[in-house]
């Protein structure tokens, strides 16, 4: 690891920074700055130049505001003193979909510039993450006058930025980076064209909207109508069809005072009825081929197929970053469309705010004075005129440039793009930003997978007051969750029926753990000679075990065990970064035992780890055996099996999430379409006969037990190829013949990431092509060690080749099986790295450790996280001991 890092700070130029700091070294004093991003100056395009010459000027003229400002509070400047001010791109972990920030902060390394979201603003300033910029001594706000106040902040963003702080005081907490962003629709002049439509009107509403997508849409083509997001937060895209139907995800109830859920009304239940539309309709193209839907679902794919020129529509925010990159003769731009009551877009602002953890004034000072210059009239002009000098111009809003003196060059502006821009900030509201909205965007993503699933289904009704009477009702069951979760609305007598089954709860967890150290004491003890005994090991001999190991031991403590202990400590607590955490008592538990979410998660984390063991554990099993009996090539075969091994698992998953594409595009959809419903049979049958042929054998021998294990397997290998078998029969044409029925395929291509009844298992089949030679080549090296004396017994007694596998070669096998097994029984159990790459947890697989992840780093409750962590370990902890029960008991031995 040390080594990736030394390569990357020196080819790829990249500084490792977190936090602020300030050295004197000689007669100058250097104030380092981070912040949560920095243009990148190798790219040469002019939109980065233009940002390169902001950050320029502000390194030219900050020295001399800090020292001002350093005078102001009484601190002398020694003579002959200079100051220079060096800024730092933050280079914290970096994962899709979850605010690097988040991390960074827990982990005390947060850059001094933060970047806020309006949903996470709430949570930032109640655990205290941000500096209040209106501090009188500071004097950072009220150095700003009226005028420019208004410039900056839009009347939409005044509630944002100025709210109650945990001291109950009502303060500025962060200010816009740049003019306010309004969401808008980006539309293919090429595509629209080629299914002869015109350009959408200012007026379009949603019925038009719908009608561009079934026109645009061609799937067998790889081309989609509009792109749409996967994962926790889905529901983003979802919000402004909501507001357009004149629904409210969020509500300030006065008499209460706070925020309550609000989205589960009949305009939700419209809205969500037009979204899933959008993306699970049922229609059928030119060549005849059923489709599901209009929309890609995956924001990384969505962005490469706009830039193939592959995708229709893409939902984004106007700023000078979106101008300078687009062509006005390839791309068109137009308003939100209008909803059955208004139109739903919305504002936002790439705010910026000061972390409270850094205590140096100078740092502070500094953050404070970047702030201000990045929006700031000086480096708006900056900006503009390298854009226009990088022949951009025409691409700026006429307000910028009539406002940096080129009026000249704002007829050139589309018009349409004009007209967009000017809607999309006139009509535009907030998102959620009240208490814990970052939380429910999660929760409202909820009903629109389950609407999902019942539309795919064919379960969700199609006549319109049913379907919107059945939609509402999964809003309100979404609701009621938000209100428990979020608002953390539980009766009294409830809380306390709740905490009797946490006492329950911690009372096993406890007695697992004493367990657990017993039984570990038993077997790796019992037998040993102790001191004193004959045998036994004495003097310098006894000791020198212990000292030899007590690197590895102060290692696993300290990195392990210290850590454990003192993290457990945050299962009792509502945990804060910063500030007092409160002490809850058995609540996190309590709560964690009626989280339905959390139990959902387990399940599918059982349901993972069956198809891990299924998938990536028993075949390289298999393989091993019949690599064994290869009599040619065996080291070409090896080889070929073991290469996909040698990628490294990032690429592996970006290269499956690209053959996955829900199109015969795809590369899987156009394999498993080929296949006729004879074929998928044959499949299925050839599965169940290898399984039932060996039930057989082990039944014939007297496994009786094992034998039913086998045909259950059979049962199981035979059912999902005969599952899409019916499915390719089903898809004939109405009154063919068995011979058409026989050779039919796949009416439609399968979504393998968005359907969950296949996401779980396009999961776990990478992990399969990926693992299966190294697996396969612990099992031949095994295999090694078997004497060929009892192959000749075995040749001797008759036996087939089956039973040389069943009862020679898996009994010789079976302590390193088992120990593998346990392994990665477990092992399946943290697969939340893959889970979150391929999906995000989307398609019902957020497994129970993405749970824990999401808690913790996405909304920052890190208590409960903590007590679903332990829970999750109480249930893993079985088959750990298990596993060095078997370990206590093997005798290692080298093979001949």
């Amino acid at each position: 690891m040390c080594l990736v890092w030394a390569t990357m700070l020196v080819f790829g130029g990249i500084e490792a920074f977190g936090g602020g700091r300030v050295e004197d070294v000689g007669g100058k004093r250097i104030v380092h700055l981070a912040l949560y991003d920095l243009p990148d100056a190798s790219r040469s395009d002019a939109g980065t130049a233009a940002e390169l010459a902001v950050q320029r000027a502000f390194l030219e003229r900050a020295p001399g505001w800090l020292e001002e400002r350093a005078r102001a509070r009484g601190e002398s400047i020694p003579e002959g003193r200079t100051t220079e001010v060096r800024l730092h791109r933050f280079s914290g972990i970096q994962v899709e979909g979850v605010e690097s920030t988040l991390m960074a902060i827990a982990g005390n390394v947060a850059p001094d510039v933060m970047y806020v979201n309006f949903r996470q603003s709430e949570t930032y300033i109640g655990q205290g993450f941000l500096q209040p910029l209106d501090r009188a001594e500071d004097g950072w706000y009220s150095s700003l006058d009226e005028e420019e106040r208004r410039r900056r902040v839009h009347p939409a963003i005044e509630p944002v930025i100025r709210r109650r702080g945990p001291d109950g005081e009502e303060h500025v907490w962060a200010l816009p980076g740049g003019a306010p962003l309004g969401r808008v629709v980006l539309w293919r002049r090429d595509l629209f064209a080629a299914a002869g439509l015109e350009g959408p009107r200012a007026d379009w509403t949603w019925d038009d909207f719908l009608g561009a997508c079934r026109a645009v849409a061609d799937p067998g083509k790889g081309v989609y109508a509009v792109g749409l997001s996967r994962g926790k937060h889905e529901s983003y895209l979802w919000l402004p069809f909501l507001w357009g139907a004149g629904g409210e995800a969020l509500e300030w109830d006065a008499e209460a005072g706070r925020w309550r859920a609000a989205f589960d009304s009949e305009a939700g239940a419209e809205a969500l009825d037009f979204y899933v539309r959008l993306t699970t309709e049922a229609w059928t193209d030119g060549e005849g081929r059923r489709r599901r839907g209009y929309a890609i679902k995956d924001t990384g794919e969505s962005s490469l197929k706009w830039r193939r020129g592959q995708l229709g529509m893409m939902f984004a925010y106007v700023d000078q970053n979106l101008f300078a990159n687009l062509n006005a003769d390839l791309t068109g731009m137009a308003p939100m469309p209008v909803g059955p009551v208004r139109r739903g877009t919305e504002i936002n602002s790439r705010m910026m705010g000061i972390f409270a953890g850094q205590t140096n004034a100078w740092v502070r000072d500094a953050a404070w004075e970047y702030i201000r210059f990045q929006y700031s009239k000086e480096a708006e002009a900056i900006r503009v005129r390298q854009l226009v000098e990088g022949g951009l111009g025409r691409f700026l809003s006429p307000e910028r440039l009539e406002a940096n003196g080129y009026g000249e060059l704002a007829a050139d502006f589309p018009a349409e793009w004009r007209e967009a821009s000017a809607i999309a900030l006139a009509e535009a509201k907030p998102e959620p930003y009240g208490k814990n909205a970052n939380v429910l965007y999660d929760i409202m993503t909820e009903p629109i997978r389950r609407a999902e699933e019942l539309a795919l289904a064919g379960r969700l009704p199609e006549e319109s007051e049913a379907r919107r009477a059945a939609l509402r009702g999964l809003l309100t069951e979404a609701r009621k969750r938000a209100d428990a979760e979020m608002l953390g609305e539980v009766e009294p007598r409830e809380l306390a029926k709740r905490r009797a089954a946490a006492g329950a709860l911690l009372a096993v967890i406890a007695g697992g753990a004493l367990l657990a150290l017993r039984q570990m004491a038993r077997w790796f003890w019992k037998g040993k000679g102790r001191r004193g005994e004959a045998g036994s090991p004495k003097g310098w001999a006894a000791w020198a075990p212990w000292l030899l190991l007590l690197p590895a031991m102060a290692t696993i403590a300290v990195w392990a065990y210290v850590p454990l202990l003192r993290g457990s400590a945050m299962a009792f607590q509502d945990y804060r970064i910063f500030g007092r955490s409160a002490f809850t008592g058995l609540d996190n538990f309590a709560n964690l035992l009626w989280d339905a979410g959390w139990w959902r998660a387990l399940w599918t984390s059982a349901r993972y780890a069956a198809w891990t063991m299924a998938l990536t554990f028993l075949p390289p099993v298999g393989l091993a055996v019949l690599l064994q009996e290869v009599p040619r090539g065996k080291v070409a075969f090896r080889m070929i099996y073991y290469l996909p091994a040698a990628v490294t698992g990032l690429v592996v998953i970006l290269m499956w999430k690209g053959f996955y594409e829900p199109s015969e595009a795809g590369l899987v959809n156009r394999v498993v379409m080929g296949i006729p419903a004879w074929g998928w049979a044959a499949i299925g049958a050839a599965g169940a006969g290898v399984a039932w042929h060996l039930a057989g054998r082990l039944r014939r021998h007297g496994c009786a037990k094992l034998a039913w294990v086998a045909a259950a397997a059979g049962v199981a290998l035979a059912w999902g190829p005969l599952g899409m078998a019916w499915e390719a029969w089903r898809g004939a044409a109405e009154g063919a013949g068995l011979w058409a029925h026989a050779w039919a395929q796949l009416a439609e291509p399968v979504r393998w990431l968005d359907d969950s009844r296949t996401a779980l298992f396009s999961c776990v089949l990478p992990m399969l092509w990926a693992g299966m030679g190294p697996g396969c080549l612990i099992y031949l090296a095994a295999l090694k060690g078997v004497p060929d004396e009892l192959y000749e017994a075995a040749d001797m007694d008759g036996a087939t080749f089956s039973d040389k596998v069943l009862f020679v070669a898996i009994p010789t096998l079976k302590p390193l099986i088992v120990i593998q097994s346990v392994g990665a029984f477990i092992a399946a159990w943290q697969a939340e790295a893959n889970i979150l790459a391929m999906t995000a947890g989307g398609a019902d697989t957020e497994v129970a450790g993405l749970h824990i992840f999401y808690k913790a780093f996405l909304f920052l409750r890190f208590g409960p996280a903590t007590a679903a962590a332990w829970m999750l370990a109480t249930l893993l902890i079985g088959f750990t001991l298990y596993q060095l029960k078997v370990l206590s008991r093997v005798e290692f031995r080298t093979a001949k």
